[in-house]
């Protein structure tokens, strides 16, 4: 939220703002915005697991039966999720370039 702050003192004098920091300001609050839309792309995503109850992982463990824990988003299903939301990001880099 530090980029509010620095928005709203640099528009209170125009002569102090320039085009290079009002972009690195910019570019801050788009930074922010996309970590939390991550976070909750993340969370719907963990919603949908076949092996969820509750909050409870239900999946099916070889060494232990019934492994039941609390979800942690460290499985194999998340993981292959955030590495694909990983990849859309470095596209959109790419081409922002």
């Amino acid at each position: 939220m530090k980029w509010k702050e620095a928005l709203k003192y640099k528009l209170e004098d125009p002569a102090q703002a320039d085009n290079e920091r009002l972009y690195g300001i910019c570019r801050e609050a788009y930074e922010e915005g996309c970590i939390h839309e991550k976070s909750l792309a993340m969370e719907a995503y963990r919603l949908r697991c076949c092996h969820l109850f509750g909050d409870k992982c239900m999946i099916v463990s070889h060494t232990i039966p019934r492994h039941i824990k609390t979800c942690d988003g460290t499985c194999g299903y998340m993981r292959g999720y955030e590495f694909e939301l990983y990849k859309l990001e470095d596209c959109v880099e790419k081409m922002q370039r």
